[in-house]
C-alpha cells in the first residue's frame, strides 16, 4: 500500500558522475510522480573524463552539490567535495544500476497510471476481500464517488441490490476454484451511482495474480444512451410490424363498422320499436363508435400525421381546450385553478397536435377524479423550455404503473387502448423536440408536464 500524504513531498535530487559519452540511464522528466511518494530527480554528468579535478569541481559547484541528497561516482572521477553525501567505487555503481531501473519502472508506472486514470470508462480494481484498491477519474464521473470516498470501501458501494451478495460469492468462488465464469467476457448489468440511481452498464472483467494475490478489475461503460437507442430501434421495429397489421385490420373492418353503425342509428328512429329495443340499438351504435375511435387511434399511432409547426403562443389554445371541458368539469364537480407565471414567449408548435395532447391529458385527469377534485393548469418558462403542467387531486398511480404509462398498449382502463399517452409522448418528444413528464403519488394525484423548446431568440 502506498502511503497517503497530505502535502506533496520535496523531490530527491541525485547526481551521477560518468566518464561515458552515452548516459548510464535515460534521464526522464515525468509530469507527475508516484502518488504519495517523492519524485526522484536524476542529473547525469557524463563525458567528464577529460576534465581536471578542478574543472569537475567547478561544474559540480555550478549545480550546487549541497542541494543533492547523494552524489554517485562509480569511477572515482570527482574530488571529495565535502558538501553532500558522496558514494564512490563499486557501491556507487550498484546504486547507479538500481536507480536506473527505478527510474525506468517509475516512468512506466506513471505512463500506465496516466492512461488508466484519464480513461473515460470507469476502471475499478478490487482485491480478494472485495475492497476497492483502484479507481480512476472515469469512475468518479460515471459513479459519482470521489477517489477518496471509494478507495478502501467494499465494492457493494456501487452494486445495487439484489446483486451485492451475489458478486461477493462470485469472487470467493473464483479464489477457491480458479474457474472463470464472467472473467474475460463482456456482460450487461446495472450499477448504482452515488445518488442511489441505477443505470445500465457494459462491464468486462479481468483478473491479475501478483505475488500470490488476486486482483479483479472491471472496465465499466455507461450504456444508458445505447440502451435507449436500442429500445427506440426495437420499438420502431415493433411499431412497423403493428402498423402493417393495423392498416390491414382498419381497412377490413372500417366499412362493416360504418354499415353496422349506420343501420343501428337509423333503426333507433323507427317508431314501431319499444324502448328496450332502442336501448339495445343505442348500445350497438355506441360500441361501434368506440371501435371506430379505437381503430382511428391505432392508425394515428402507427401512421402518425406530419407535423405542421408554426410560431405562436399556447395560451389561446389552452383557453380553448379548458372551455371545451367546462360542462365536463361541472358534471364531475371539478374546480379548475389556473396558474400563470407571467406572459409566455412564442414557441414553434403544431396547434392541432398540441390540442390533441392537452385534451388527452385533461380527459385523463378528469377520469382520475370520479368523485370530484381540483385541476390545476400551470404555465411557466423553465430555462430553455416552456412548461404546461396539468395536476389532478385524483387517485394517483403506483410506481410500477407510472413507469409504464408511455408504453404502447399499456393501460389500466377496462376499455382503454393504451395508446393515448403513447401518442402524446410521441407528439411532444419526437415531433416537437420536447418531453412529457409524469409525477404521481398514490392517493395524492398526478402531474403531467409538457416541455416545449422556446423559439430561438425568445426571452427565457
Amino acid at each position: 500500500m502506498q502511503p497517503v500524504m497530505s502535502e506533496k513531498p520535496p523531490p530527491i535530487r541525485i547526481a551521477i558522475i560518468s566518464s561515458h559519452e552515452a548516459p548510464a540511464c535515460q534521464v526522464v522528466s515525468l509530469p507527475f510522480s508516484l502518488e504519495g511518494y517523492p519524485p526522484v530527480e536524476l542529473e547525469v554528468f557524463q563525458g567528464v573524463a577529460s576534465l581536471s579535478p578542478a574543472e569537475l569541481r567547478q561544474v559540480l559547484k555550478e549545480r550546487q552539490p549541497a542541494g543533492f541528497d547523494i552524489i554517485l561516482d562509480g569511477e572515482q572521477l570527482a574530488p571529495d567535495l565535502g558538501e553532500a553525501p558522496f558514494v564512490s567505487g563499486p557501491q556507487a555503481r550498484m546504486l547507479e544500476a538500481l536507480l536506473c531501473q527505478l527510474q525506468e519502472l517509475r516512468q512506466k508506472q506513471e505512463i500506465n497510471a496516466g492512461i488508466i486514470n484519464s480513461a473515460t470508462d470507469a476502471i475499478v480494481t478490487i482485491n480478494e476481500d472485495h475492497i476497492i484498491i483502484g479507481y480512476n477519474q472515469g469512475a468518479e464521473q460515471i459513479l459519482g464517488y470521489t477517489r477518496e470516498e471509494a478507495l478502501g470501501q467494499n465494492l457493494k458501494l456501487i452494486i445495487p441490490p439484489p446483486h451485492k451478495e451475489v458478486h461477493e460469492q462470485y469472487v470467493r468462488r473464483y479464489v477457491a476454484t480458479r474457474q472463470a465464469h464472467l472473467i474475460g467476457k463482456h456482460v450487461r448489468l446495472n450499477a448504482q451511482r452515488r445518488d442511489g440511481t441505477e443505470f445500465p452498464m457494459s462491464i468486462s472483467f479481468s483478473v491479475a495474480e501478483v505475488r500470490g494475490n488476486l486482483y479483479f478489475t472491471g472496465v465499466i461503460r455507461d450504456i444508458t444512451e445505447t440502451k435507449e437507442m436500442e429500445d427506440r430501434l426495437l420499438q420502431s421495429e415493433r411499431l412497423a410490424a403493428v402498423g402493417n397489421t393495423v392498416t390491414h385490420i382498419a381497412h377490413e373492418i372500417k366499412n362493416p363498422l360504418l354499415i353496422i353503425g349506420g343501420f343501428a342509428r337509423q333503426l333507433i328512429k323507427a317508431t314501431e320499436l319499444d324502448d328496450k329495443a332502442r336501448q339495445k340499438l343505442s348500445i350497438i351504435a355506441e360500441e361501434v363508435g368506440r371501435l371506430e375511435g379505437m381503430v382511428a387511434e391505432m392508425r394515428d399511432f402507427t401512421r402518425p400525421s406530419e407535423s405542421h409547426k408554426t410560431l405562436g403562443r399556447v395560451e389561446p389554445l389552452l383557453a380553448e381546450v379548458l372551455e371545451f371541458f367546462q360542462e365536463n368539469f361541472q358534471e364531475h364537480h371539478i374546480q379548475v385553478k389556473r396558474q400563470e407565471d407571467g406572459p409566455l414567449p412564442q414557441v414553434n408548435f403544431d396547434p392541432k397536435q398540441i390540442r390533441q395532447v392537452l385534451i388527452n391529458l385533461i380527459k385523463n385527469a378528469v377520469e382520475a377524479m370520479p368523485r370530484g377534485g381540483e385541476l390545476t393548469v400551470a404555465t411557466r418558462v423553465n430555462g430553455p423550455d416552456l412548461e404546461i403542467s396539468i395536476t389532478d387531486t385524483g387517485e394517483g398511480m403506483a410506481p410500477d404503473v407510472a413507469a409504464n404509462i408511455f408504453q404502447p398498449y399499456f393501460t389500466t382502463k377496462e376499455k382503454g387502448t393504451g395508446l393515448g399517452l403513447a401518442i402524446c409522448n410521441f407528439i411532444v418528444k419526437e415531433q416537437h423536440g420536447g418531453c412529457l413528464l409524469a409525477d404521481s403519488t398514490p392517493g395524492q394525484g398526478s402531474t403531467f408536464t409538457i416541455r416545449l423548446p422556446l423559439a430561438e431568440g425568445s426571452p427565457g
